[in-house]
């Protein structure tokens, strides 16, 4: 199971949507409830908070891919956590991509540094730096942060995330290693930003999180690329415009607090800079498919139940259903960083109920022991195993497709395989058709084994090129 997926339909329904399993804050303190983000961070810190706060599943890891860089395994997440120096000289760089990136245009406009005396104007930070034994602020202990210099890297839109990847200038790099022995030990954080588009006043905010935490360092510098969606969480942003933007940095205390950047805050940078938004625009007309299903087939089914007075718990279940009659709808665009592919449910039986729709998409939103749930197939030759883009949804799946503009003219044939996953045996089940597993308070689930089947084949159409 790769780390930042943690198997994250079930732990993005437990942690965010389980009663049992809201975090507790203090009222008094300015971070938000998790659930109220909604956004599953996956980090060293977030794996701390989900063994602390549920203890609620143990995954099996599969073998880590040799490169996350290589085509292979692209995505533009993975891709921009290099510098373009770095892909260069490692080879990994992509022209599309990378002229992408070059006509996003960033600019350096402006930021500020304010301390925390400045911030704390409530006290809130004060009262934890207290509350987990550390001594209170002095200004000769952390006027060296007064020093720190962001400067922007690569900022790219590409119609479903928004990437900023940002450098903090610093002479002190040790301190931002988490495993350091230093007396101090600091992280740095975006959690949201605010953004104007040219010829438009008005202010908007969106989430953006990135971190640095015990990695993203260089003997001069601190880098934190930081990714939002925009299109799932907030209004539209917009596909073209040059965009001011606010990114929000805060520089927190590690040894007061690594998980809530807000109670540690030693100081909030707030980084203004510029970019084009229509660098990551459709190339080509995007394009809708039908994919009808059909034939008897078993998958798991995630389904919450509340029985009396108990406590809201989770029932993992194997079930084998008619897909005879369900259409799933495919909405194909064609952008700079490859070919995204999002998959929704069209058309399905009046049986079919909301649990088993939604759980319908995670299972083919699946890639784990070997058991691929999405495949591209290139020119019928190169397989390449895909990974979901959202993590969140429940009522659309989105691929991306590592095919760019500069292929078109040599890509004869780009088949999407679709494959049903399943989990066939965990915590030394036998396996079976009919696995299930109920989660009580404290459950946890080590899964044994995996199994998908093919579904669907898509072809997916190539834009003509001149």
């Amino acid at each position: 199971m790769k780390e930042k997926e943690l198997y994250h339909t079930v732990l993005q329904k437990m942690l965010i949507s389980g009663e049992h399993a809201k975090p507790e804050i203090d009222a008094t303190t300015s971070a938000k409830p998790i659930e109220e983000k909604k956004r599953f961070r996956i980090s060293r810190r977030a794996i701390i908070a989900i063994a602390v706060a549920a203890s609620l599943l143990v995954v099996g890891s599969a073998a880590a891919a040799t490169s996350i860089f290589t085509r292979r395994n692209y995505t533009p997440e993975h891709y921009l956590n290099q510098d373009a120096e770095q892909r260069e000289a490692n080879r990994e760089s992509i022209p599309d991509v990378e002229d992408a990136l070059k006509n996003a245009r960033p600019k350096d406009v402006s930021y500020t540094i304010r301390m925390m005396p400045e911030i704390d104007d409530r006290g809130i930070i004060a009262n934890w730096r207290e509350f987990m034994g550390q001594p209170p602020y002095n200004e000769a202990d952390w006027a060296w942060v007064r020093t720190l210099k962001p400067t922007i890297g690569d900022v790219l839109y590409d119609g479903k995330s928004l990437y900023v990847t940002t450098y903090v200038e610093t002479d002190r790099p040790e301190l931002f290693y988490c495993n350091t022995d230093t007396e101090q030990q600091l992280w740095i954080a975006c959690e949201e930003a605010t953004y104007t588009v040219e010829g438009d006043d008005r202010v908007h905010t969106i989430e953006i999180y990135g971190e640095n935490w015990g990695s993203g360092y260089t003997d001069h510098s601190v880098t934190i690329t930081a990714q939002s969606y925009p299109t799932e969480h907030s209004e539209l942003f917009p596909d073209e415009g040059v965009i001011t933007m606010t990114e929000r940095l805060y520089v927190a205390d590690a040894l007061c607090d690594d998980m809530q950047p807000t109670r540690a805050a030693i100081a909030i940078i707030d980084f203004t800079f510029t970019f084009d938004a229509a660098a990551g625009r459709p190339v080509a007309e995007e394009t809708h498919m039908d994919i009808p299903l059909s034939g008897d087939h078993i998958f798991t089914v995630y389904e919450w139940r509340q029985d009396g007075n108990t406590p809201s718990h989770l029932i993992m279940e194997n079930k084998r259903i008619s897909f005879d009659g369900v259409v799933l709808d495919a909405k194909i665009e064609y952008r700079p960083i490859g070919i995204y592919v999002t998959i929704g449910i069209k058309d399905a039986p009046d049986t079919w109920t909301e649990n088993e729709k939604k759980s319908l998409l995670s299972a083919i939103n699946e890639n784990e022991q070997g058991a691929p749930a999405a495949v591209c197939r290139i020119n019928g030759g190169e397989t390449v195993s895909l990974e979901s883009m959202n993590y969140e949804a429940s009522d659309s799946v989105y691929l991306l497709l590592p095919a760019y503009p500069s292929d078109y003219a040599t890509v004869s044939e780009l088949t999407l395989d679709l494959n049903l996953y399943r989990i066939t045996a965990g915590n030394g089940s036998v396996p079976s058709d009919d696995w299930s597993f109920e989660f009580g308070e404290n459950t946890s689930l080590h899964v044994d084994s995996v199994e998908s089947e093919l579904i669907a084949s898509v072809q997916i159409p190539i834009p003509v090129t001149e």
